[in-house]
């Protein structure tokens, strides 16, 4: 079983389903470590290695440095970008870049090296031809198989035969499959009619989906009272798709407390509340669900309401 990425709950109106989250598919790749190489007739430690030691400051620097204040002056941090070193696992040597080669772990702590020249010899060059294989329904293509989107627009001189391509496959309603290569792998691409043009998408390969992962739900120990009121509250919440309904708020926040943090302004931390699921009755809940969705808001009942007449002494 894969490893969780998130565990939580999805409510459906008053019922929170406990659930976890697995990757449904993952590019595979073979991976490689990065390995110290040490030069023909090295000893255990080789020249090459520099490590990391700091140095003394020197006498003359030492004597020209003013005594230490009785009150430093407080200043903000210095900050300076860093990069990363390739160092010996386990010591503080560093190892320089032409040392440093690519190799493949076929057993525990045993390497053969691969060569970049061989690597290059097998790898799939970037085509420059897309070939079309076959068209399909896109409804038998699984969701769980799309990998990246990209927008695919014509050149110039291809403006009629891609509107040709477009016009084409929204009248009969099917879909390309085609095989191309690019950053040095081969891909398998739907391509499909949008609202204007064509888009691509490139797809998992049927060994990189984990299929036998899926959970595999018992529809038995449902009675039909609770189906035919889950499905009532499912026609209750239709509606049509809006992606400018959902926003990424995590990435608002973020900018905006940048936003604050650069202006100097202080960034109020609050803790963010958990939700826990509560185990309730389902029949129970779905019509309490159902019941929620059909009382008006708040201000719509104040509309409602009736003005109370003011009484007052005498004939009305």
């Amino acid at each position: 079983m894969a490893s969780t990425v998130w565990r939580g709950y999805i409510s459906f109106g008053l019922i929170s389903v406990p659930v976890r989250l697995y990757r449904a598919a993952r590019a595979e790749r073979v991976s490689f470590r990065r390995l110290y190489r040490q030069a023909p007739g090295d000893d255990n430690e080789p020249e090459a290695v520099t490590k990391i030691t700091p140095s003394p400051p020197s006498r003359r620097a030492a004597e020209a440095s003013p005594p230490p204040a009785m009150e430093p002056r407080r200043a903000e941090p210095a900050l300076a970008p860093i990069q990363q070193a390739a160092v010996l696992k386990g010591t503080d040597e560093v190892v320089p870049a032409a040392s440093v080669v690519k190799g493949y772990e076929y057993d525990k702590d045993r390497f053969v090296v691969i060569e970049p020249e061989e690597l290059k010899s097998i790898a799939p060059k970037t085509s420059a031809a897309m070939e079309i294989e076959e068209f399909v329904p896109l409804v038998e293509i699984d969701p769980v198989y799309f990998e990246t989107s990209y927008y695919a627009t014509p050149e110039e001189a291809g403006e009629k035969a891609y509107a040709l391509l477009y016009r084409a496959m929204q009248n009969t309603g099917l879909v390309a499959l085609a095989r191309f290569a690019m950053h040095s792998r081969e891909h398998i691409v739907v391509l499909r009619p949008g609202r204007t043009g064509l888009l691509a998408h490139t797809m998992f390969y049927a060994s990189e989906v984990r299929a036998d992962e899926e959970y595999r739900a018992d529809p038995s120990v449902v009675t039909a009272k609770e189906l035919d009121l889950a499905q009532t509250l499912i026609h209750s919440l239709a509606g049509s798709f809006d992606p400018a309904r959902y926003r990424d708020s995590y990435r608002e926040r973020l900018e905006s407390m940048l936003e604050r943090k650069v202006k100097g302004q202080p960034v109020n931390i609050a803790p963010t509340p958990l939700r826990h699921g509560e185990v309730v009755d389902i029949a129970d809940a779905l019509r309490r669900s159902l019941a929620d969705l059909k009382k008006p808001p708040a201000t719509e009942k104040a509309a409602q309401k009736p003005a109370r007449t003011k009484r007052t002494h005498g004939k009305s």
